[in-house]
């Protein structure tokens, strides 16, 4: 005899109530596979409720594997696998995962494990962060960007609310190709692609352009989390090291002269990690020899508005009459990280072969955020946050550099002085440590800076690390960069 017992005070319906019993008495093995349960008219009648409610507590049993049936016939209790519960599931798999997945995705988790370019350990409430390249959240328009997402919902709800259009939010698109011109970049709506943030447009850009048999060009050292991604697309790398005006011309020309080559990616603008600016001939200079050699040129703007120390030169995508040249730009480093809102500017040929990879990988970005985005910008809102931008990190720079001049000993250290943006690349020499062991004795002294290994795709036998200045007001800085001066002037006399 089945007895179940109802609760009609629980908030609990009745129906889910029966199925929950008789999942508990088949689990507890009261109700053995083969059983059979009362008919829906007879269980009813016993427990004194709807035909209904019964006939939606087994089709719910049924749906979950728990029963079987068969029209004219009693429904049976089924065998059925038990449930992975916490107490009866394992906890690690038993797939050989590394058997299993690509041999790219397994190149990439082994950098993925050992990769930390900007110190994510756990840290002492005074330790003070020159390694992360986040905005300083303190600095955040909220409330002016909770404003934008409350009108747009209002205004255009169920339309931003939906997929959108694959190649981003039309308005938003016609809002960037204003500001490029600002930056003399001339290009309109069909030649704009909305990403999910920079990293996005890289992936989409290393898709569409990375050949077997031919070499990818990058800067050295150059932007850390390009190179996993570059490894997981099975790229060739040929590196052109730094120097104070650009990447080596004619290291590039030699390379191009000699191999055969996809792409370039440069950073002509406050490179990550040294902060270099190359002057305006260079970049001239550097896009007339891939015109020459018809490679496309990579030029990855992602700090363009923070431009605060006297005159930076256009962007090179300003003088690309041949359109070679494809424009990387994002509001993660201006604006909020979070919203992970990036864009390529391209040839028009090429944005269509970049929207067609879009459209089978992630489909679109969120609209409703680049809706929020453009509204912020119509709002002028965007134009008082980048003015303040760079006001405050102006301050702060100079706060960085003269620091750095008042405290570091220049026997011992050596860096550059940029132009904008936040970070300042450091150089220790004729002190013989490691970098591990650099890395350490900071720790020691409470402050955070990020290794410069991580920069390179092959091994240097230079020290050097990258400062960033972007989550620290003033004071914090001065106390970083003298926490790091007693820690090499206590090192250096040991």
């Amino acid at each position: 005899m089945l007895l179940l017992q109802l609760d009609r005070k629980s908030h609990n319906p009745i129906y889910l109530q029966i199925v929950n019993q008789i999942k508990e008495k088949t689990a507890s093995d009261i109700l053995k596979p083969g059983t059979k349960l009362p008919s829906t008219r007879q269980m009813a009648e016993k427990l004194g409720v709807n035909r209904s409610t019964v006939y939606k507590a087994y089709q719910e049993l049924w749906a979950q594997g728990y029963i079987e049936s068969r029209p004219g016939s009693y429904s049976k209790i089924r065998k059925r696998p038990k449930i992975a519960t916490p107490e009866l599931k394992l906890e690690q798999s038993t797939l050989a995962w590394n058997h299993v997945t690509t041999a790219a995705s397994q190149r990439i988790y082994q950098d993925y494990l050992k990769f930390k370019p900007e110190q994510s350990t756990p840290q002492t409430k005074d330790t003070i962060n020159l390694a992360q390249l986040d905005i300083d959240p303190r600095l955040f328009p909220v409330q002016d960007f909770r404003r934008c997402v409350n009108q747009i919902l209002m205004d255009q709800g169920p339309k931003v609310l939906g997929y959108g259009e694959y190649m981003g939010y039309k308005p938003l698109r016609e809002t960037i190709a204003k500001r490029l011109q600002m930056h003399g970049i001339l290009a309109d709506s069909d030649e704009i692609l909305i990403t999910n943030g920079s990293q996005n447009g890289i992936d989409l850009l290393l898709k569409l352009l990375t050949n077997s048999g031919k070499k990818v060009v990058i800067e050295s050292p150059t932007y850390a989390i390009i190179l996993p991604l570059l490894k997981y697309h099975q790229a060739e790398l040929v590196t052109v090291p730094m120097k104070k005006n650009g990447l080596d011309l004619n290291r590039l020309k030699k390379t191009l002269e000699t191999q055969p080559v996809s792409f370039l990616f440069t950073m002509p603008n406050f490179q990550n990690p040294t902060g270099i600016t190359s002057t305006q001939s260079h970049r001239e200079e550097l896009l007339s020899v891939c015109e020459a050699h018809q490679i496309p040129v990579v030029e990855d703007g992602f700090e363009e508005e923070m431009k605060y120390f006297g005159k930076v030169p256009p962007p090179i995508k300003s003088m690309d009459r041949q359109n070679i040249c494809i424009y990387l730009g994002t509001f993660s480093k201006v604006l909020f990280p979070g919203l992970r809102i990036g864009w390529i500017t391209a040839d028009k040929e090429c944005i269509q072969r970049l929207v067609s990879i879009k459209r089978f990988s992630d489909l679109t970005s969120s609209y409703v955020l680049q809706a929020a985005v453009n509204e912020f910008c119509e709002r002028g809102y965007y134009d008082l946050h980048v003015k303040r931008m760079n006001r405050i990190f102006r301050k702060r720079m100079q706060t960085a550099i003269k620091a750095m001049q008042k405290y570091l000993p220049k026997e011992y250290v050596s860096w550059n002085e940029p132009a904008g943006g936040y970070l300042i690349w450091v150089q220790i020499k004729n002190i013989p440590k490691h970098e591990a062991e650099w890395i350490q004795i900071f720790k020691e002294n409470r402050v955070l800076v990020s290794p410069g290994r991580y920069y390179f795709p092959h091994p240097t036998k230079d020290i050097c690390f990258r400062l960033s200045i972007a989550m620290l007001n003033e004071q914090e800085i001065t106390e970083g960069i003298k926490r790091m001066a007693r820690a090499i002037q206590k090192t250096k006399s040991t």
